[in-house]
């Protein structure tokens, strides 16, 4: 799949839908105790596009309001605008999954090569290991608004990006570094 790409210059893209009410999960409370979580009626959501290099621990991320072909093609030109900037490459490989809105037609293949991971295969994205830690500082919590929710995944996607490292420990999968 590398077809002769430099490791800086591939990168795996995804979206995670977030919003104003988060999973619950599980909590420790004494026998007899029911646990207490935030709970709240009604939904917005948006959605975070992330695109990352797991060698590098370079990204792109917006925040966007629909999971479409319109946004995805959008979010990509604003990554090929910055190819051949702050040291990406000026060609690279995109790969994703096989969601509707991943049209090959969005990509300019003078700056992106795109290519699609097998079908339901998410272990095989390093961007859904990101999305889990995301989600582990989500848990349990309700936000008044949507832009507040999108201010604290910001600040958590924020942490993971400055400290030195953490993305490429989380996303740089054996089965990448392995390959030649």
């Amino acid at each position: 799949m590398r077809l002769g790409y430099k490791d800086e210059a591939i990168f795996f893209h995804d979206e995670l839908r977030a919003g104003t009410r988060t999973e619950l999960s599980r909590k420790w409370t004494p026998i007899g105790y029911r646990p207490v979580a935030p709970i709240k009626i009604g939904y917005e959501n948006t959605y975070l596009y992330l695109t990352l290099c797991p060698f590098t621990g370079k990204g792109f991320g917006a925040f966007l309001p629909k999971l479409n072909s319109e946004w995805f093609a959008w979010f990509i030109s604003k990554v090929q605008e910055c190819m051949g900037h702050t040291g990406i490459p000026e060609k690279a490989l995109f790969i994703a999954d096989g969601a509707t809105a991943h049209k090959i037609e969005l990509f300019n293949k003078e700056k992106l090569v795109f290519e699609r991971l097998p079908a339901a295969c998410p272990e095989l994205n390093p961007v859904e290991r990101f999305f889990k830690e995301i989600r582990k500082k989500l848990k349990n919590k309700i936000f008044d608004t949507l832009e507040l929710a999108q201010e604290r995944i910001h600040k958590i996607v924020e942490d993971l990006f400055e400290e030195e490292g953490k993305v490429s420990s989380l996303t740089c999968f054996p089965y990448l570094k392995n390959t030649t």
